[in-house]
């Protein structure tokens, strides 16, 4: 087991300062040169809390894909998840987490994991860039974009759904979802979803049995997850069962176009 100490208000507002001023220190994945310049913008003050973060599996080799490739999602998700099993889903909202493991146990990983985007070639953008990915751990949209967050909320998901489907297992879910990302972000978007794993369990037993893959489809998925999103706030699905969600879905896809 591996204990960090978790990063307070005062060392992540010197990280968002510097990620203003200074966004390629993050990029560049200089682990000293990061840690000497949160200390000088911290001005003495105290810079790690005295709270502690238990890594119950070593994160470093994700720092190892510096050359290979930022590897897969899904490749990534478990380790994660072994690393933070023990987190709750309020503590997934916790950015003082998610910048701490960002910026000072895996920054080669954030660096390469995101290195083709088209921001990170772009000065004017770098400052909101590295924010998303490396910081802003603390909102909804962490679930997409925060580099070790949106691992940790992947295998969450998978794991919460797959307890209430009896023929998806918590890796065939985490497949379904790591591997169509459209359908995936379309339900982070959606708080009453992402509250409902066994309709989450349901959406995805409907997705895997068709064969024509309709909610590859952008425009499909959004409409159907917007319509159950509104369901789910106003009906008491906590009571069905799968198999009767999986026929509100059914009921709720939208027409093809002919």
């Amino acid at each position: 087991m591996t204990v960090w100490k978790i990063i307070n208000h005062t060392g992540i507002t010197a990280l968002r300062e510097l990620s203003q001023r200074y966004p390629g220190i993050f990029i560049d994945a200089n682990l000293d040169a990061l840690h000497s310049a949160v200390i000088e913008a911290a001005k003495g003050q105290p810079t790690w809390s005295a709270t502690s973060l238990d890594l119950r599996r070593d994160l470093s080799p994700l720092n190892a894909i510096q050359e290979s490739g930022p590897g897969t999602d899904r490749e990534f998700a478990w380790v994660v998840r072994d690393a933070l099993g023990h987190l709750t889903a309020a503590r997934g909202l916790d950015e003082y987490i998610w910048a701490t493991i960002n910026c000072f146990v895996i920054p080669q990983y954030v660096s390469v994991r995101w290195q083709s985007s088209n921001q990170a070639n772009k000065p004017e953008h770098l400052p909101a860039f590295v924010r998303r990915h490396w910081l802003d751990g603390g909102v909804t949209d962490a679930r997409q974009d925060n580099a070790i967050a949106r691992l940790w909320w992947l295998g969450e998901f998978a794991t919460r759904a797959a307890q209430h489907s009896d023929w998806i297992d918590d890796d065939d879910m985490l497949d379904a979802m790591a591997n169509n990302v459209n359908l995936y972000h379309q339900l982070l978007r959606r708080r009453n979803l992402c509250s409902r794993p066994k309709l989450v369990a349901a959406i995805y037993e409907v997705f895997l049995s068709d064969s024509n893959d309709y909610l590859n489809v952008t425009k499909y998925a959004s409409e159907l997850l917007r319509t159950l999103n509104f369901i789910a706030a106003q009906k008491s699905i906590d009571f069905m069962s799968v198999a009767e969600l999986r026929e509100v879905v059914e009921e709720a896809k939208p027409p093809k176009e002919p």
